[in-house]
């Protein structure tokens, strides 16, 4: 029993002074140790600081120092988080969602000039029919002093931890730090090539070569729809849109997508009527509720809507 208490009591002692520490630490240290349990590996961490392996590992080893703990087993492969940074990290994440409204709060209190950069996270897709040549080119027009930067991909901005401004997505968010609204409800359709049409119309819908789209770790929509009334393989399964529209384009069969492709681009042709029962993509419009007000952001996001509720 003597040793038990002996040992709960070290515990306690030991996460005693790893707390006075860690409220004595710089927050750039926090930052740093945030980082790597994110990515990692000291290496990934500072590519997502913009700064180099040694900076990282030598602001751990300050960190420890102040602490008086380990926070990592420094292996060949990749350090390993000790139960002490493990315990750390959800503090960590609180710490920065708090320095990020923090910082959102005081750009507010003094930035009302329609200027800077705005990160906009979407799709490839949404990027290269829509946001690109229909919103930019006039956003940049109106305000010359406004920058829009395209992050791209289908994994989901985090837009709490600042990897982005603004998010255009394809489902709700339910946090509390974010605001956003669906603005549109854009209709599917059957895409073909245009050249192919005449051969492809009037066929039934199961006897069609389908190009499928799956994502890991996604549920999307279409590919729902599909196994609901396709009773066979696709032709071709990829792991991304554009490559469907390419092999669309290319003939080698057809897929579902946004009805609105088929009106932008002339290379496709909508082989169903607009009332199909197709899934329907809502369009979400999201960004951290700490900046809605900002010019810059506020121009942007007008933007959006008014070009992605037109479509």
């Amino acid at each position: 029993m003597h040793s038990c208490m002996t040992k709960a009591s070290r515990t306690r002692d030991r996460d005693a002074i790893a707390t006075a520490g860690l409220a004595a630490a710089p927050w750039d240290d926090v930052r740093v140790l945030l980082a790597v349990l994110r990515a990692g590996s000291f290496t990934k961490a500072a590519e997502a600081l913009g700064t180099d392996q040694s900076t990282v590992s030598r602001r751990i080893a300050g960190l420890e120092q102040v602490l008086g703990l380990p926070l990592f087993e420094r292996t060949r492969r990749a350090p390993l988080p000790t139960e002490t940074a493990l315990r750390l990290r959800e503090a960590c994440e609180r710490v920065d969602v708090e320095m990020a409204r923090f910082a959102d709060e005081a750009a507010g209190a003094h930035d009302r000039a329609v200027q800077g950069r705005v990160r906009v996270a979407t799709t490839e897709e949404v990027a290269i029919h829509v946001l690109v040549p229909r919103v930019l080119p006039a956003l940049r027009r109106e305000h010359p002093g406004l920058h829009v930067d395209l992050l791209t991909g289908y994994r989901a901005a985090d837009l709490a931890a600042r990897e982005a401004e603004i998010a255009i997505r394809f489902f709700r968010t339910e946090r509390g730090d974010l605001v956003g609204r669906r603005i549109a409800r854009w209709p599917t359709t059957v895409l073909a090539a245009r050249r192919s049409a005449r051969a492809l119309r009037g066929r039934p819908l199961r006897e069609l070569e389908w190009i499928s789209v799956e994502l890991a770790g996604l549920a999307t929509p279409e590919s729902a729809w599909l196994q609901a009334h396709i009773d066979r393989p696709p032709a071709m399964i990829c792991s991304s849109y554009q490559v469907q529209l390419a092999a669309i384009r290319a003939g080698i069969g057809v897929g579902i997508g946004p009805r609105l492709y088929a009106e932008l681009d002339p290379d496709f042709v909508a082989l169903v009527e607009p009332d199909a029962r197709l899934p329907l993509l809502d369009v979400h419009l999201v960004t951290r509720r700490a900046i809605r007000g900002l010019p810059r952001v506020d121009a942007v996001m007008t933007a959006l809507e008014q070009a992605l509720t037109a479509l």
